[in-house]
């Protein structure tokens, strides 16, 4: 792969994972995982081999944020180059966050317990009207995030322009204090401009017509399960018929021609 790996500091105990672990937990094929790489938007770690040279490795972190990607590109219909510009273009500590809490709430689940729920603490991402992106934390993650306003439980993270380009747009334009810190960042014609956008985007997912809803801890938790071994199910994966089911259903005597009916034994005018 391209892009810059890293060796991992002497002291961390963390685990480290091959590429054939981080697509099977991830969901997301190699050439993919080459293009968040290339992006900045994950980052591979170097594990010396026995004999001389290193081999590309993954941090459990790296994997569930490819999760993510991968849970994006499904459901928001995104090329793999809009996905990498959003992970790596967005705020870390939105990851971050969520990739801990959920992953949290992972390993509490039993070995046995191969069902994904949800959870009150979820994070969520929502394409709001196919073009604004935004993160929904729980109320009490206000107080921990930077730059957020307490009790603001949804933050705008950035625009999809026509391109499929992703524009980032700082949530801390919510604040008081977010046009001056802006000016000082972009310059007061930009900052302006941008606050403009925030405005727009707020007042859009205020009066939405459409929303697309992603569970961020449904995914990383059944990445994390994946990773360690075990089976990890969504309900909704459970409950749909499988593919056939439906065709081989049989159909009431009521909905069935009258031909059919006296092939399976009943007609419509026994006497």
């Amino acid at each position: 792969m391209t892009g810059s790996l890293q060796h991992p500091p002497e002291t961390a105990e963390t685990p480290l994972y091959g590429d054939a672990d981080i697509v099977a937990a991830s969901g997301l094929a190699l050439p993919s995982l080459r293009v968040l790489q290339s992006a900045g938007a994950i980052q591979a770690e170097k594990e010396a081999k026995e004999h001389g040279g290193f081999r590309r490795m993954w941090r459990e972190e790296t994997i569930f944020k490819a999760a993510v990607g991968a849970l994006m590109g499904e459901h928001f219909s995104w090329n793999i180059r809009t996905v990498a510009e959003v992970l790596a273009k967005t705020h870390a500590s939105a990851w971050d966050a969520s990739i801990i809490m959920a992953s949290a709430t992972a390993s509490e689940m039993r070995s046995d317990q191969k069902l994904i729920k949800t959870s009150d603490q979820d994070w969520f991402l929502e394409l709001i009207d196919r073009r604004f992106l935004f993160l929904r934390i729980p109320a009490l993650m206000t107080t921990m995030l930077p730059d957020v306003v307490f009790g603001q439980t949804d933050l705008l993270l950035g625009i999809i322009e026509p391109s499929g380009k992703f524009r980032m747009i700082p949530w801390f334009l919510g604040n008081k204090t977010g046009l001056a810190k802006a000016e000082n960042i972009l310059g007061r014609d930009t900052a302006e401009y941008t606050q403009r956008i925030y405005k727009l985007a707020m007042a859009v997912h205020a009066n939405c017509l459409s929303k697309t809803s992603l569970n961020l801890g449904l995914q990383i938790r059944a990445a994390c399960r994946r990773l360690k071994g075990f089976e990890a199910h969504f309900v909704e994966a459970v409950l749909q018929p499988k593919e056939g089911e439906k065709k081989n259903e049989r159909k009431p005597a009521s909905s069935r021609s009258p031909a059919a009916a006296r092939k399976g034994g009943r007609t419509g005018n026994n006497r």
